[in-house]
């Protein structure tokens, strides 16, 4: 495992994350079509526990009436025992602190101002001697402590939790908006240290391809019933009964230039009518290749399971790197499992 999580809230949902009080906002966003709103609202990602990882987040400061305080931003927490956070202090100019709760705080220098989309990476590494947080802003570092940072005798992180709460009046919330997210742990030799700067957008089905298996809710393009963000439920879908049966589309072009794309994956909604255990799969088929089959996802019987395709960080045909040319002719869709 490299990359533990990466999320854009392109999907306009919040399907997959069942501890979340904060919103989808397409106001605040800082690239595709959404952002993640909070004003005393919290969101939780669990994660397979690691002692050491790096994170990256938009953040954007909506600011509001009696935000001119201390605010904690995000904690790495075993369960519900925080290991560390970090706030904004807008007490002493809108810094950010690191808090090793009972233990230590390091402050940075760079203000975050209100109504600016800024690049926030931490690294953290649990240790009772030797461990780390380093917090960095736009690619500057920032803030840095470095000692003890295993508070009790959790050695090890499974959640983030970014909360926003009250500043001590009724309706005075701290406001903020997060997007284009990633976490890193450091195994694999690849995605294993900083993520640097790195936005998410969604590429959505724009016509049928040569393979269509499945069976429309209406008699029209397949595509048609597949290309609702966020997902329209019951209300428009193909469905299959026999196993391995495939509908393929063609995608949207990307619109995108002067970039480097370093990975992309397939994302649905998807459930089982029977609730009999039946699963899913997401494929994809670059320009040249063959299809490319993520894992077998186990649906319920309502839409609230996130299927994910497989994670492709290159062109399968040849091996290199994704050029813009090979997301415009990318293809792909979903495959009925057993």
């Amino acid at each position: 495992m490299t990359r533990v999580w990466s999320e854009g809230f392109e999907m306009l949902d919040l399907i997959g994350y069942p501890s979340v009080t904060a919103a989808i906002s397409t106001t605040y966003k800082r690239s595709g079509v959404a952002g993640l709103y909070f004003s005393n609202s919290y969101f939780t990602k669990s994660i397979t526990a690691i002692a050491e990882g790096y994170l990256r987040f938009g953040f954007y400061y909506v600011g509001g009436t009696g935000d001119s305080i201390r605010k904690a931003l995000i904690y790495w927490r075993n369960s519900a025992t925080s290991l560390g956070y970090i706030e904004i202090n807008y007490l002493t100019g809108g810094f950010i602190n690191i808090i090793i709760p009972g233990v230590g705080s390091a402050m940075g220098a760079i203000p975050i101002a209100q109504s600016t989309w800024y690049l926030i990476e931490i690294y953290i590494k649990i240790d009772d001697a030797a461990g780390v947080v380093t917090v960095k802003v736009d690619g500057v570092t920032d803030a840095s402590y470095s000692g003890d940072t295993k508070p009790d005798a959790n050695t090890q992180f499974n959640n983030l939790y970014f909360s926003s709460g009250s500043s001590g009046g009724v309706g005075n919330y701290f406001r903020y908006a997060i997007d284009d997210i990633g976490l890193n742990d450091t195994a694999g030799g690849v995605d294993d240290s900083w993520l640097g700067d790195g936005r998410i957008i969604v590429i959505k089905p724009n016509g049928d391809a040569a393979t269509l298996d499945l069976t429309p809710s209406a008699a029209v393009d397949h595509y048609t019933l597949v290309d609702e963000v966020p997902a329209d439920g019951d209300t428009t879908y193909v469905e299959g009964s026999v196993d391995d049966e495939e509908d393929i589309y063609d995608l949207t072009a990307c619109g995108l230039t002067d970039v480097i794309i370093t990975r992309i994956w397939t994302e649905a909604r998807a459930k089982d009518t029977a609730v009999s255990g039946k699963s899913v799969a997401l494929i994809t088929l670059a320009s040249g290749g063959a299809e490319v089959s993520g894992g077998d996802v186990v649906l319920g019987g309502t839409y609230t399971t996130k299927v994910l395709g497989t994670e492709q960080l290159v062109n399968p045909v040849d091996s290199a790197a994704w050029e813009v040319a090979d997301i415009d002719a990318l293809q792909g869709g979903p495959r009925t499992r057993p």
